[in-house]
């Protein structure tokens, strides 16, 4: 028997089907019919449903099986163009087959129809279950998409069945009735794999930690490194602002680089020295950490959605997930400690919460939509909070006052886009800029 895990998974499948199910290996199923009353001539579908209860792939094969006779033992009177269909499952994944059958307009009325699904299920690993064999967790509508609620509702509305057939018990059997024929349009049924649910569907990022949380620690963080992360971060910056229409210079792609490696280099902290402009909220070693104790703590953007990544993308190095799938989310968090670190430096009020989070979202809605506006954008805060945290995170090879004079020059070259508008954030920029070349000792 698979060992158990904790925590129980919610219990997708018994929110369905009010509880029932069998097991089978370390898949839990029910079978229903829908619709349930077929007109003779019409088609119809077998509706499987799959909840995996362990933390591993598993390949589940289902394969049909048709009532042999009608009411007035007719042989033949059901048909199907594909009896049997295999799907991937992901670790907890719940979802169902769907699989096409139909019966000849002459196919005798009656209410006692059964139609039977035999189960093959293959765990692709060591499994440990994450669903007790009785059900799981309570499902909370409030974890799920609006997407996701509205089908499983559409579901609970079937009559599952859990009713074995044979003495294997690898068969399951639904009832259905069949009325007489009906002039109706004709729905072309395909054979298909549904998912449901997955882990990274789910709202509660603690289900995501639970399950990849020691690949997070020992695969990921380790990897976090400026050597490793900064040249790919500044080159992706570089593509992606001039996609938006505003090229930027290497040394303003330079500081926005070096402020999203310090956030990803303070998600596993090279020693334990304090630092005022550091938050915990992206000290993610120490939140795993507390995790493990009991504790549920806030998790950065980024790192939710390397989660996610690790879930709906297995088998794609974590790198590369940085300079694509979660590279906004990245940016996200940059912009916010952007935000807090300047305002810390410069006493200055920049609005509130909401205010920095909303030009946040705009900020990353203009890289991948109507286009960068103005230099506003991109220095603040993205440059100048990698002004700011400059010496955390410096290269071996780095020297720091070439790359300060040469962001001293971009914001010149800036000048021609002053206006009434934005005067005070450059002047703001030149203020932090100066400051720190005095603080290293260099002249621009």
């Amino acid at each position: 028997m698979p060992e158990t895990a904790s925590p129980t998974f919610p219990d997708i499948l018994g929110y369905i089907t009010g509880g029932k199910r069998h097991n089978i290996n370390v898949a839990q199923v029910a079978l229903a019919v829908r619709p349930r009353v077929v007109r003779a001539g019409r088609p119809f579908e077998a509706i499987l449903l799959i909840q995996n209860a362990s933390d591993v792939n598993v390949d589940v094969t289902a394969t049909l099986q048709l009532p042999e006779t009608d009411a007035k033992r007719k042989p033949k009177r059901f048909l199907t163009k594909s009896e049997r269909l295999v799907v991937g499952l992901r670790p907890a994944e719940v979802g169902y087959v769907a699989l096409p059958l139909s019966c000849l307009p002459d196919t005798a009325v009656g209410d006692g129809y059964k139609v039977g699904m035999t189960v093959e299920v293959k765990p692709l690993g060591k499994p440990k279950r994450v669903r007790a064999a009785e059900g799981g967790g309570e499902v909370v509508m409030e974890d799920l998409s609006d997407e996701t609620a509205a089908r499983l509702n559409d579901l609970k509305k079937l009559q599952f069945s859990a009713q074995k057939r044979g003495i294997m018990a690898t068969t399951i059997e639904a009832g259905f009735a069949v009325m007489s024929a009906q002039i109706a349009h004709i729905i072309d049924f395909k054979p298909d794999w549904v998912s449901l649910w997955k882990i990274s569907d789910h709202r509660d990022d603690g289900l995501l930690v639970e399950r990849y949380g020691d690949g997070l620690q020992l695969q990921v963080l380790p990897l976090l490194k400026r050597e490793l992360v900064l040249q790919p971060l500044h080159d992706e910056t570089l593509r992606r602002f001039e996609q938006a229409g505003y090229p930027l210079q290497n040394a303003e792609a330079h500081y926005i680089a070096k402020l999203m490696t310090v956030i990803l280099e303070m998600a596993n902290p090279r020693d334990e020295t304090v630092d005022p402009l550091a938050d915990p909220l992206y000290n993610v070693a120490l939140t795993l950490k507390k995790h493990a104790e009991g504790e549920k703590l806030p998790l950065p953007s980024w790192c939710k959605a390397m989660l996610r990544g690790l879930d709906r993308q297995p088998g794609t190095q974590p790198l590369d997930l940085l300079t694509t799938t979660i590279y906004d989310d990245l940016l996200r968090d940059a912009i916010r400690a952007g935000f807090h670190c300047v305002t810390q430096t410069t006493g200055e009020a920049l609005g509130s919460e909401a205010e920095m989070t909303s030009y946040g979202e705009r900020v990353i809605g203009d890289l991948t939509g109507s286009g960068v506006r103005s230099f506003t954008d991109v220095y603040l805060p993205l440059v100048l909070g990698g002004v700011i945290f400059y010496d955390r995170a410096l290269a071996d090879d780095e020297q720091v006052g070439e790359a300060l004079k040469g962001i001293a020059a971009a914001l010149r070259a800036r000048q021609s886009e002053v206006n009434e508008d934005n005067e005070v954030i450059f002047q703001m920029a030149v203020k932090i800029i100066d400051q720190t070349i005095f603080k290293y000792g260099y002249r621009a």
